[in-house]
């Protein structure tokens, strides 16, 4: 009984050094690479945002390649063997600063390289450079909503087929404190 006594100690301080090592007490945290990771989970176009891909009436949609990102509302894509550039309707991302980073960073992580649906709105023509304005969607999910409802985004004045559903994702982002309406933290503009 004696010589399985300090044993038994052992295995016990062992098992408590696990358990206060998992709530932060050991030598090193990954406590912000958890947030971080955390942070990019809940805001994946993989969870889904929205229900079904409902084109506007006359709107033209295909599908096509994304071969870059230029900015988080601005990205190329191969369609039929010819190279466009696409500019995300319904979206305003601030030009710099946190919020910008952030945007950049998940629009790559979601679409740099994917093939994705290209549908257009009759009610919004090209820009002056002759992008396509569009809404872009991976799978059945619509990145243009999704930087709105994760707080990246605000809508922008103007009118668009689905500016209402924007405007109410939009004040969800609001009342929850998503990204740029997180009034904490918030050092865009």
């Amino acid at each position: 009984m004696h010589r399985s006594l300090p044993i038994l100690g052992l295995a016990l301080l062992i098992v408590l050094a696990g358990c206060l090592g998992g709530l932060g007490f050991g030598g090193s945290s990954d406590a912000a690479t958890t947030t971080t990771r955390i942070e990019t989970q809940t805001t994946s176009l993989r969870q889904p945002t929205t229900a079904n891909i409902e084109t506007p009436e006359d709107s033209e949609r295909f599908q096509a390649r994304v071969t870059k990102i230029i900015d988080p509302t601005t990205l190329k894509i191969k369609h039929n063997g010819k190279n466009r550039t696409v500019d995300l309707i319904g979206v305003s991302v601030p030009e710099r600063g946190p919020i910008h980073k952030k945007a950049v960073r998940y629009t790559k992580s979601q679409m740099d390289h994917q093939v994705v649906t290209v549908v257009s709105d009759p009610e919004v023509g090209t820009t002056d450079d002759g992008h396509l304005r569009a809404y872009v969607y991976i799978g059945n999910f619509m990145v243009n909503s999704d930087l709105v409802r994760i707080g990246y985004a605000r809508v922008p004045d103007g009118q668009f087929s689905k500016r209402q559903e924007f405007l109410q994702k939009q004040q969800q982002a609001k009342q929850r404190g998503y990204g740029r309406w997180n009034t904490t933290t918030n050092t865009d503009s």
